[in-house]
């Protein structure tokens, strides 16, 4: 068991009475609710120290993953849902002359593997759960899946399901309650021969330190509906707690997080495709309050913000309807920006959004609307969660995001773009919110422009609304969704698609149905990655995280982990931004000789198959998992 704890820290229990004052999250019938109580907890230790994460890889024979935050973030680049491959012919060139080199199952190995019994990798989980030593009111519940390859051998083909390797994740509660969050995190994953191909141990120390009283489910639902568009309802919320990523700093266990209190997690249902899951402060007066006042003129935009309540220090992410903001200098309580609409039928909407996170996560959100000249000012609300050459070039990728307000989906495609721009590719396009059209997705034959955006380049980042059908778009360019009927890509560039959107590659029937609805899309497109259920827009960081691993990680001239191939960068984004029970799948086709690009990295980072044209004997693949 984990034993050395940092000095604890002096913390206040927060209580009703000790709350500073916020507007009420309810009315009358919140009011008329009766009051109930559940613990509030104190953080005595962030994430692992290096002598605990020294000790978690001894355990378990693998090398040290450890974080400066906190986070043991393991996952073996070989051997994790590892699909046997081998080479198949010699390279060739791709369409801007790169080489290429094809890669085909081998059927003969892949029959072979025979993954560990459940019971073995539940054994090898109790070692985990031992390891983690968890604070008493912490409760970890397993769950057994596998890693899963389904294939088919050509068009309506019958599925065949490989399981590659054996998963326990927890699902945790504290105090009878779910935990969610990206420091909430314990999974482990063994492969065939019984060695650890993947680990992840994020988590907090906490004590109980006295009780709060939360608001109604009546006050939680209107507080979740101010949250989400008026064409968006809402089911009953979920009380829970949210472990926040861990903050530490150079594996100390110390963070800036010092309290957990309940919150509620919003389950919102219709509206424009299945809608990511936000969270409300479940306590009132939690989070912070103040207030949001902006100006404009012309096109120019200032905007400042008042913040009082919640725990200091804070942190502010600012996004607009028109414009991406920079990373950098748009991060304190004020802003000032130049609106950059795109096309010439500008009709002069300008939205301002800004959310501001309190030290323990806890975050509230204001935005104003800036028709015209003038000034606006709105009151913060409980909760949160250019292009260049049209010619194919050498390496460059792109960003499309349709939720211009939530900063979590903001921060995706800040991420991805600041990422791929650190390994010196470029981002040849950027749209965001009512910028982001349709018709950048669809093909030139059926009306659309993707040859000149999305198809133009060889990695898109989508983020936003989702489901099994397809996915959406704010701007009416030229309809507001994608359908698999629209899309024809990769007989341009594309080669990797991101989808950061709910259920778009959905099983509904059981039966792998997403192989049929999608397979018109891939006209030399290699991978589409996507999510079977609900992605989570948390806390962000997806956009970076998987671009982070498609380049190997160094210091100096020494390699810390190397490249992971396109299909794994984002298995292991989903596994460290995802919570549990999410379940992630990427797709491809598969040649009639087994040719399929499973195994493709990033162009420069180790071999990348070729365009695998679309015939009636193409078969296709998938690669499951659930975090």
């Amino acid at each position: 068991m984990f034993v050395d704890k940092p000095a604890r820290r002096r913390i206040i229990a927060v209580g009703a009475a000790g709350l500073l004052a916020a507007p009420a999250l309810g009315g009358a019938a919140a009011a008329a609710e009766e009051p109930q109580t559940v613990p509030v907890y104190a953080v005595v230790q962030e994430g692992l120290t290096a002598g605990q994460g020294a000790e978690l890889a001894k355990a378990f024979g693998v090398p040290n993953a450890l974080q400066g935050n906190g986070y043991f973030a393991y996952v073996d680049a070989a051997a994790y849902g590892r699909v046997p491959l081998t080479a198949a012919g010699r390279a060739t060139k791709d369409e801007s002359g790169r080489a290429v080199q094809a890669q085909a199952i081998d059927r003969a190995a892949l029959e072979k593997i025979s993954p560990v019994a459940d019971e073995e990798a539940l054994r090898r989980g109790g070692q985990l759960i031992e390891l983690a030593g968890l604070s008493p009111d912490l409760k970890a519940r397993p769950q057994v899946t596998h890693t899963e390859l389904t294939l088919t051998d050509a068009e309506n083909g019958r599925p065949q399901v490989h399981p590659l390797d054996t998963v326990v994740s927890y699902q945790l509660d504290l105090a009878g309650l779910p935990v969610s969050g990206q420091g909430a995190k314990l999974r482990l994953t063994v492969g065939p021969d019984g060695t650890v191909t993947q680990l992840a141990h994020a988590l907090r120390a906490v004590e109980r330190r006295g009780e709060v009283k939360v608001i109604g489910e009546q006050a939680a639902l209107d507080a979740c509906a101010k949250l989400y568009g008026q064409d968006v309802k809402q089911e009953a919320p979920t009380l829970g707690y949210q472990f926040p990523e861990l903050s530490a700093t150079d594996a100390d266990g110390k963070g800036k997080v010092s309290t957990i209190a309940p919150q509620y997690t919003c389950n919102p249902v219709g509206g424009a495709g299945a809608q990511a899951h936000r969270l409300v402060p479940a306590v009132e007066g939690a989070a912070p309050g103040g207030k949001l006042g902006a100006t404009r003129a012309g096109d120019t935009v200032t905007a400042s913000v008042s913040v009082e309540g919640g725990t200091a220090p804070y942190t502010y992410r600012w996004s607009s309807s028109t414009t991406v903001l920079p990373t950098d200098g748009s991060d304190g309580e004020s802003i000032s920006y130049k609106r950059s609409p795109r096309g010439r039928e500008d009709d002069g909407a300008e939205r301002l959004s800004v959310e501001v996170t309190d030290a323990d996560g806890i975050a509230a959100t204001a935005h104003v609307d800036l028709p015209g000249d003038g000034d606006a000012t709105a009151e913060f609300q409980p909760g949160g969660g250019g292009f260049g050459a049209l010619a194919i070039g050498p390496n460059d990728v792109g960003i499309e995001q349709t939720i211009d307000e939530w900063q979590c989906a903001q921060d995706s495609g800040n991420g991805f773009r600041s990422v791929m721009a650190s390994h010196g590719v470029g981002t040849q396009f950027d749209w965001r919110g009512a910028s982001a059209w349709e018709k950048d997705f669809k093909d030139p034959s059926l009306g659309g422009i993707d040859s000149s955006y999305v198809d133009d380049v060889d990695a898109t980042w989508y983020t936003g609304h989702g489901w099994p059908g397809g996915f959406t778009f704010k701007g009416n360019n030229s309809d507001t969704q994608i359908t698999p009927s629209d899309a024809r890509w990769g007989n341009r560039d594309l080669e990797w698609l991101q989808l950061e959107s709910c259920q778009v590659l959905r099983d509904t029937n059981g039966h792998h149905d997403y192989f049929g609805r999608w397979r018109q899309a891939f006209a030399g497109l290699h991978i589409m990655n996507g999510f079977d259920t609900n992605a989570y827009c948390v806390g962000g960081g997806t956009g970076a995280t998987f671009a982070s691993y498609l380049f190997p990680k160094k210091f100096l001239w020494w390699e810390l982990r190397p490249a992971y191939r396109v299909q794994n960068a984002w298995a292991a984004m989903a596994i460290d931004r995802e919570p549990s029970g999410v379940k992630y799948r990427s797709t491809g086709l598969v040649r009639p000789d087994g040719t399929t690009n499973i195994g493709d990295f990033f162009w420069g980072q180790g071999p990348t198959g070729p365009d695998i044209p679309l015939t009636p004997n193409t078969g296709q693949w998938s690669i499951s998992g659930t975090v």
